[in-house]
């Protein structure tokens, strides 16, 4: 794969972590054996994905977490570049005014750097090319590039602005979005974004549960009028349960979408 001097100084590389300084987010199987993380998407990937066909394309996921999906799609004859925060920013808090915000945030950023471990650590044993951008998300450098497709897999609801985030993505994202939520059916069919935390709830770290109305809405705006949208159920070893997901996949019309460079 050839490198790209004007951008690949943007790109994050680290040496490969030990494996009692990760924490799995996903469930993986690597040649040591299988690892069992808080969420297993190994038996319906390509649902979680929207059935979307991925060789020889550009992607471009915010929020990889441990990388099942990065890797997947890799996998699948893709070139991918992931987007996440600095771990000095690194999340959008509910204030909630009288919860120790300071304290949480120096527990979960431990957390979550070991949730990056793992990123690093899978990414050395399937000796990877996909590429980690270290940078706010709700505003993407165009140096990062344009892509073919754009990911937003169960991130929009730990979002304070999930229309911005959206926004930021399609700018980059010249042909098809796919969003993954969890379905909450008692919303109905609107264009529907629920508040969920509140006093009896102190749940820092999760803002919101949409409607697939909600994308397919949204993304209209942003000129990806092509929907479709599916269901799937997504096992959750961490909680022992089975989540059922939604799935909305937005294009841009043929004729809308431009010929531009893509990272590879």
């Amino acid at each position: 794969m050839p490198a790209h001097p004007l951008t690949d100084s943007l790109f994050a590389h680290y040496p490969r972590p030990q494996r009692q300084d990760c924490s799995f987010y996903h469930s993986f199987d690597l040649p040591e054996g299988e690892i069992i993380g808080q969420w297993d998407l190994r038996q319906h990937a390509d649902q979680y994905l929207g059935g979307v066909a991925l060789n020889q394309r550009s992607v471009l996921e915010v929020g990889p977490a441990s990388g099942f999906l990065s890797f997947h799609m890799e996998n699948q004859g893709a070139q991918v570049t992931c987007v996440e925060p600095p771990l000095s920013y690194l999340w959008d808090a509910v204030p909630f005014a009288d919860y120790d915000l300071e304290h949480w945030r120096q527990e979960f950023t431990a957390e979550i750097q070991k949730v990056r471990n793992s990123f690093w650590y899978v990414h050395h044993q399937k000796q990877s090319r996909v590429r980690l951008l270290e940078t706010d998300p709700y505003a993407i450098p165009a140096a990062a590039g344009q892509f073919d497709v754009g990911l937003l897999a169960s991130v929009l609801l730990h979002c304070r602005r999930p229309f911005d985030l959206l926004e930021s993505v399609a700018r980059r994202t010249e042909r098809t979005m796919i969003i993954t939520e969890i379905w909450n059916p008692t919303l109905g069919e609107g264009p529907v974004c629920m508040l969920l935390p509140h006093q009896g709830m102190k749940q820092v770290h999760t803002w919101w549960h949409f409607t697939p109305q909600f994308f397919i809405s949204a993304l209209g705006i942003l000129g990806f009028t092509e929907a479709r949208v599916s269901l799937h159920t997504q096992r959750q070893p961490a909680e022992n349960r089975e989540v059922t997901l939604f799935t909305v996949v937005c294009e841009r019309p043929e004729s809308q979408a431009t010929s531009t460079h893509r990272p590879r």
